[in-house]
């Protein structure tokens, strides 16, 4: 029997990637990223209407919680024009440039036909409202009770 010396094969020496191939990865992966970027902005954007509508609620029940811990009304003011929520002293909410906001509201609430007031009283009543938020395929429903001054959001088709 005889042995063989293993001696390197030329393809050995070429081993890896050309260019066109590494281009043709590339290409590949450009066009999965064109097809898949507008599923993930819809997705950011469906999750932002919930948070806004989330925080909101949050500040709102904040607010009422306030009032009936202090014994003193505690106001929520809405600026339909300035796209901003103020929520007494506490920092400003402001609304995305992209999300549209109706207020529905008692008519001796409103001043300058921008500012609604939502009043929550140290009883936990209040001046009652009802907030909708929309976006492009999204909108949110957020009522707060004149008579109990409890909040409630439902999310709408």
């Amino acid at each position: 029997m005889r042995a063989l010396d293993a001696a390197p094969l030329e393809e050995d020496a070429a081993a890896g990637f050309t260019l066109i191939e590494m281009l043709v990865v590339l290409a590949i992966i450009a066009i999965v990223a064109t097809i898949a970027a507008p599923g993930i902005v819809q997705r950011y954007r469906s999750q932002s209407i919930e948070t806004l509508s989330s925080e909101i609620m949050a500040r709102l029940r904040m607010s009422r919680t306030l009032a009936i811990a202090t014994a003193t009304p505690q106001q929520i003011v809405v600026d339909t024009g300035g796209r901003t929520i103020r929520f007494g002293d506490r920092p400003v909410l402001d609304l995305p440039q992209d999300v549209k906001m109706t207020i529905t509201t008692g008519r001796e609430t409103v001043a300058d036909g921008r500012l609604a007031a939502l009043t929550f009283l140290p009883d936990g009543s209040s001046s009652g409202m009802e907030i909708d938020l929309q976006r492009t395929g999204q909108a949110a429903h957020i009522e707060v009770n004149w008579l109990t001054g409890l909040a409630s959001r439902r999310a709408k088709p």
